[in-house]
C-alpha cells in the first residue's frame, strides 16, 4: 500500500498509513467475530432442531 493510497472502504482522513492499517486490521476483527457469532447461532439452532426431531422420534 502506498503512503497516500486509501485503502477502500475507508475514507480519506489525514490519518497516518499506520493508523489506517491499524483500523483495516480492527474492522476485520469486528466482521470476523460477528461471523463467529453469526455461525455458532446456526449450529445451536441446527442442533437444537436435531435434538427434537430425535427426541420425539422415541
Amino acid at each position: 500500500m502506498d503512503k497516500d493510497e486509501t485503502p477502500v472502504g475507508l475514507a480519506p482522513s489525514a490519518v497516518s498509513p499506520k493508523e489506517k492499517r491499524r483500523k483495516l486490521q480492527i474492522g476485520r476483527g469486528a466482521i470476523m467475530v460477528i461471523c463467529g457469532v453469526g455461525v455458532a447461532a446456526f449450529v445451536l439452532y441446527t442442533f437444537t432442531v436435531l435434538y427434537g426431531i430425535f427426541t420425539a422420534a422415541n
